[in-house]
């Protein structure tokens, strides 16, 4: 699809607020043992365009464990070689150096409490930097209820739609360069420090496009394998499944989702892209987790883990395990893939407060 990179267009999508139990359910249970969709990590070939598309353009942070990685004069390091964490409220957006840049097929959900600044941004990027723009493209639409999304493509193919409104997970955070911290982070402060919080306040949702016929089978998925809360709707003729995260609200909404949306277009082979999420309160929800992934056959690895966490004992030291494979439980045929980083409120970076 081509989009307007300077004029306002008045393209007509969904608006955001979809409840995850329809007023016909009738069942008591809206629990879930997914507490928080936490980070979306995309491997990138380089820095060229990532850092300022992620902090200056979209308003994320620095997180200050790989400020180090930018700065040329220290001998320090943390993680592997060029790794970035860019900070949105309680979100991150993970970007380890590898060969391809990734992309996911369909678009995150991101929410600001305006969007004003955002589209100032975004006119400058366009107007200053001719060719060597950090963005591929963006353009301004409106929902059916005439709400603004700013819709945005970076140069590696992933397609960010921004709004405004209330956050939503305030209980969490995660930290960021404060701008005033050149005595510990000299230019990298100046250059991507900021001194109250960051203009993006977080992930909202991940939609995801997938062939037709099977958004009712991957909601079963989530609900056979981890217990959550999973539904199917229809929304503008397509079939979605939504997958909900944290605690629901008076109106049946969760404050994140995953979505995947029906579509008869071609879907590419997955090119490694991860999401982390974490399960339940405390480390026996984590455990019950594993468990029934590993009942499940589908525990997976990832050649950057220092630990292959394929046994309770070895997830329970590293505090995460992972799986990629979503399958037809009826047939057994995989019908997805998506790696999904499992951790415990446990782990070392967990944004919350952990409960007794």
């Amino acid at each position: 699809t081509n989009v307007n990179l300077s004029a306002e267009a008045t393209t007509t999508v969904s608006s955001e607020t979809i409840p995850l139990l329809s007023e016909e359910d009738t069942t008591d249970d809206r629990s879930t043992t997914l507490t928080l969709l936490e980070h979306v990590n995309f491997n990138v070939p380089n820095h060229d365009y990532i850092l300022d598309f992620y902090l200056r353009v979209l308003g994320c942070g620095l997180d200050p464990k790989v400020a180090c990685n930018l700065m040329p004069d220290t001998d320090e390091s943390f993680g592997r070689t060029g790794l970035i964490w860019a900070t949105c409220g309680p979100n991150q957006f993970h970007l380890p150096r590898g060969e391809i840049g990734q992309s996911l097929p369909g678009h995150i959900g991101l929410r600001y409490r305006s969007l004003d600044n955002l589209k100032k941004r975004l006119e400058l990027e366009i107007k200053d930097n001719n060719n060597n723009k950090c963005i591929e493209s963006y353009e301004i639409v409106k929902d059916n209820d005439s709400n603004e999304i700013v819709i945005i493509k970076d140069r590696y193919g992933t397609i960010f739609y921004c709004r405004e409104g209330a956050e939503k997970l305030t209980q969490y955070r995660h930290s960021f360069v404060k701008s005033s911290e050149t005595d510990k982070y000299g230019d990298v402060a100046v250059k991507y420090g900021m001194e109250e919080e960051t203009d993006c306040r977080g992930i909202d949702y991940v939609e995801f496009n997938c062939k037709k016929g099977i958004a009712k089978k991957i909601a079963a998925f989530y609900e056979s394998v981890l217990d959550v809360a999973a539904t199917v709707i229809e929304e503008d003729g397509t079939i979605v499944a939504l997958i909900g995260f944290g605690d629901v609200d008076n109106k049946s909404c969760y404050p994140q989702y995953m979505k995947f949306r029906e579509t008869s277009e071609e879907i590419p082979a997955y090119d490694g892209h991860h999401l982390a999420i974490y399960v339940g309160e405390n480390m026996n929800d984590f455990e019950d987790a594993f468990h029934k992934v590993d009942r499940a056959g589908i525990i997976s690895t990832n050649w950057r883990d220092k630990i292959d966490a394929t046994t309770i004992e070895t997830a329970r030291q590293v505090n995460q395990f992972r799986f990629q494979t979503i399958f037809d439980i009826e047939t057994n045929e995989t019908i997805f893939e998506l790696e999904h980083e499992i951790r415990s409120v446990e782990f070392p970076t967990f944004p919350g407060k952990r409960r007794k």
